[in-house]
């Protein structure tokens, strides 16, 4: 017979691996596609290898909301699996699933290994899915790690292109300082708390000897220098200023997929751990902590958006203003408490939808082999591709915060919460910056709306030899190249028609994804703030 310590184990065993179920789906189908690689030819790979990345973050999605209404622990309390867990690993795993759809039609076109591809992308996932989940300070740098050699090798996948590989090497050298901050930091914490988990950590600290160790021993300054070696390392992946150098880069070398994946996915994990951590440790706010974040806030908001003003190149452009929402982003950190947390998740999840469907009708440009990531390439496309443009212009205006869209309706439920905690000066500056922000998003819409003749005649040039979209809509429709360019672009619906055909029925779908929950989002936000609420209560049962 069994006894008592077998029969617990057992359980114990099981409960841990149900905390993590999500993620290990997502590693499964990972090793799958991996080995559906080897059995099958190179045509047959990109099929494969997409469709099972598909059926594997649905079948995430499928465990995720089985287990959605318990809270476990597992892995001797590293690990939780609680209603802010659902919520982050929903906003973490639309974005994969985009960056999967996105994914076929950007690299169709180019020679790479496909199934590594998508194998990195769901192990990437799930690691960002593993360090929200993680209540342990050696668990979050695994996880930490986990996730970031998987961006790093993404980042440089594009192995022909130097500007691929210089922006990886940038990140992984940038990325191993951010490393062993996060780690000296842990062990300082250690080393002043005698505890790991941030629940021991939070009780610890709430307990009556620590404030007479306080006094007594150097626990204090472990603590405080801990914490701010922690918050470096944690600032690096949310991209605070100054901890932002590696973003422009790396947004800029990555392939287009891979560049959402990081604004949006990355993001969100970072900032999940870091309210994690923020509720668990730094709302005791030892060393005036708030004061710290409130500069840094402001450092970020402005910087991303002064240096996105200078911008020519449009995905560095997209990089400077993820800088400057993440600025925005930590105003409802800073906030604190319901409205301020809900506010950072509802963010957090419309900021994938714009930002995913931003870099969605990128991509389709980028195909049809007539635009540059140079703004100016941009002139004259709203008129040229009316359905791409409206729906490039609806992202962006989303991004300024205008009315009517999830942007907006995020920066309410954050700068609202600011307000309530008395952050009057915070918000004022966030708003002036919100303005700034709206001039550079317009001037992109201006310029896709201004026709300009030298721009058109640059667009409809194609290198000798090349064989791509336009030359076979062209051929197909009995015109000359002449008579394609003399038709005026834009001016009847065989421009649009080319677009069209030269993009999959996946990154359509991704597009009409993002603008319907873009605009769901910013008109009907009441059910999305709910869930975001009831997701935030699990942080305070500590």
């Amino acid at each position: 017979m069994l006894d008592l310590a077998q029969i617990y184990n057992g359980y114990y065993l099981e409960k841990s691996l149900l905390s993590v179920m999500p993620e290990a789906v997502l590693i499964i189908f990972a090793f799958l596609i991996l080995l559906a690689g080897l059995f099958s030819n190179f045509s047959k790979n990109s099929v494969n290898s997409y469709y099972l990345a598909l059926i594997g973050i649905t079948f995430s999605f499928l465990y995720l909301f089985m287990l959605s209404d318990h809270t476990i622990k597992g892995f001797y309390g590293s690990i939780v699996f609680d209603k802010f867990d659902v919520f982050l690993f929903t906003a973490i795993l639309l974005s994969g699933f985009l960056t999967v759809l996105m994914s076929k039609n950007y690299f169709d076109t180019r020679n790479v290994l496909i199934p590594e591809y998508y194998s990195l992308i769901l192990f990437s996932i799930s690691a960002m899915m593993l360090l929200v989940s993680s209540i342990n300070l050696i668990m979050i740098f695994l996880s930490i790690e986990f996730m970031s050699i998987c961006a790093y090798i993404l980042t440089g996948y594009l192995k022909g292109e130097s500007r691929s590989t210089e922006a990886a090497m940038k990140y992984f050298v940038l990325g191993a300082f951010a490393s062993a901050f996060l780690l000296f930091g842990s062990v300082l914490i250690y080393a002043a708390t005698g505890h790991l988990g941030l629940y021991n950590i939070h009780n610890f600290m709430s307990q009556q000897n620590y404030k007479l160790l306080y006094h007594t021993y150097n626990v204090h300054t472990f603590l405080v220098i801990g914490l701010i070696l922690l918050l470096v390392g944690l600032a690096f992946k949310m991209s605070l200023f100054p901890f932002h150098a590696w973003t422009p880069d790396s947004y800029d070398g990555a392939p287009t997929p891979v560049t959402n994946l990081m604004a949006t996915g990355i993001k969100i994990a970072a900032f999940g751990v870091f309210i994690r951590v923020f509720t668990s440790i730094y709302n005791f706010n030892v060393f005036n902590f708030y004061n710290i974040l409130w500069v840094l806030a402001i450092l970020t908001m402005t910087f991303g958006n002064f240096a996105a003003l200078l911008q020519t190149d449009l995905k560095r452009l997209i990089a400077y203003s993820s800088i400057a929402q993440a600025g925005y982003i930590l105003l409802g950190v800073i906030a604190g408490g319901y409205y301020g947390i809900s506010g950072t998740l509802f963010y957090l999840i419309a900021y994938v939808f714009m930002t995913a469907g931003a870099f969605a009708i990128v991509i389709m440009f980028e195909n049809l082999n007539l635009t540059s990531v140079d703004i100016k390439s941009y002139s004259g496309l709203g008129y040229k591709y009316p359905l791409a443009g409206a729906a490039f212009s609806f992202f962006l205006l989303s991004l300024a915060g205008i009315p009517v869209t999830s942007g907006f309706m995020g920066k309410f439920f954050v700068f609202s919460a600011a307000i309530k905690s008395g952050y009057y000066w915070l918000v004022i500056i966030a708003l002036l910056n919100s303005a700034v922000a709206a001039y550079y998003y317009i001037k992109i819409i201006v310029k896709m709306y201004m026709s300009d003749n030298n721009d058109n005649s640059e667009q409809i040039k194609l290198s000798n030899g090349s064989n791509n979209t336009i030359v076979n809509t062209v051929n197909a429709n009995n015109m000359d190249l002449q008579t394609f360019a003399e038709s005026g672009g834009g001016k009847t619906a065989l421009t649009e028609t080319v677009l069209l055909k030269s993009t999959t029925s996946a990154l359509i779908i991704a597009v009409i994804i993002c603008l319907i929950f873009t605009l769901i989002l910013g008109i009907f936000p009441q059910p999305f703030i709910s869930f975001a609420s009831r997701s935030v209560t699990s942080l305070w049962n500590i």
